[in-house]
């Protein structure tokens, strides 16, 4: 039913023409509604599809993220293994140092053994230096006492000398007087001749 039909019967009936007002004026609200509804259903349309594109990234952001921590799962992974590795290092140096420490133990007892050795030979050698000076000690009195032993020896060289010098010069005393005895025995004996002159020769030689 068109407008102009509609009204055309609200001018023939004259009662009716208010309430048919009142239904297009209902009907025009209800138009305005329906496109304000209409309006809104777009607007909700667009905002959906709006989220939706949020939703898709946020979605793409998520994979992204998933395959970041897929990354990153995958590097803790490895330095785990690397951390491991490391511990068992470490673990490896740990023991090797406790094995240092004990050697360096074992060497510290070796050097006090050492040193105690040192000091029993320091001790000794203390002990030797002290005999050493008495022997030197005792080697200085009897080196003065062959010196007085030798000055003794020189003084009794020289009398020594000087009794051989006397006793030579006794020896030819005695040899002159035995010519001197012969040489007179001889004369006294012979009596005086020819062989006198030996017999005073002999006396002059004992002389």
């Amino acid at each position: 039913m068109d407008k102009d039909q509609v009204i055309d019967k609200n001018s023939d009936n004259p009662d009716g023409n208010g309430a048919l007002v009142g239904l297009a004026r209902e009907r025009t609200k209800l138009m305005v509604n329906l496109v304000g509804l209409a309006e809104k259903r777009n607007e909700l349309s667009d905002r959906r599809t709006v989220a939706a594109d949020m939703r898709t990234a946020l979605a793409q952001e998520r994979t992204r993220l998933a395959k970041d921590q897929t990354s990153y799962s995958a590097k803790n992974m490895e330095l785990a293994e690397r951390r491991t590795e490391l511990s068992e290092r470490r673990t490896n140096w740990a023991e090797q140092r406790t094995s240092m420490a004990t050697n360096r133990t074992d060497l510290a007892h070796q050097r006090t053994d050492l040193s105690e050795q040192r000091t029993e030979l320091a001790t000794g050698r203390t002990d030797l230096a002290r005999e050493r000076t008495d022997m030197s000690t005792a080697r200085t009195d009897l080196a003065h006492e062959r010196n007085e032993l030798a000055s003794s020896r020189t003084d009794l060289s020289g009398y020594r000398s000087l009794l051989a010098r006397g006793r030579t010069e006794l020896a030819m005393i005695r040899t002159g007087l035995a010519f001197v005895t012969f040489g007179v025995a001889l004369m006294r004996y012979f009596g005086f001749g020819y062989w006198s002159l030996l017999d005073g020769g002999l006396i002059l030689i004992g002389g």
